[in-house]
């Protein structure tokens, strides 16, 4: 599969950011189909990490950066919307646990994988406190 074959099969929207990386968006329901496809066609066999960004309004952005065997290295994003489900990629990249606990813990972001075991934040702890809606102090009160 060309890259460009790549491309249309999961309607990918390309893109450059403002230092020259390749940014490609995909729909979230195809977001580990389409990064397993990425190392088994195309060898990028390294995943860099896979973060998350609170766009506010109940959505959140997970993007994922890798690289092939010549250092080239893309990044794919797909936008969640509150309750939707985000495939797991940690059958093919199994590093991507770390980061697949991180968007369940921080972002609040479910994966297809089920609930995340806690290592970032104490059970009972905070609730998410990477969303915009976290108050992480409460204002003193004037005197």
């Amino acid at each position: 599969m060309t890259m460009n074959a790549w491309i249309t099969t999961f309607d990918a929207d390309v893109a450059t950011d403002t230092v020259g990386l390749e940014l490609y968006d995909v729909d979230v329901s195809c977001w580990a189909e389409a990064l397993k496809a990425l190392k088994v066609e195309h060898d990028f066999a390294r995943l860099e990490f896979i973060a998350g960004v609170d766009r506010g309004e109940g959505e959140c952005e997970v993007v994922a950066l890798l690289s092939d065997a010549t250092a080239r290295t893309i990044a794919v994003r797909a936008r969640v919307s509150s309750g939707q489900v985000v495939g797991s990629v940690v059958d093919a990249f199994p590093g991507a646990a770390w980061h697949e606990r991180e968007l369940a813990e921080m972002f609040g972001v479910e994966l297809s994988s089920g609930p995340a075991e806690h290592l970032l934040l104490a059970e009972g702890g905070p609730e998410h406190p990477l969303l915009k809606s976290f108050s992480l102090i409460a204002e003193p009160k004037a005197r």
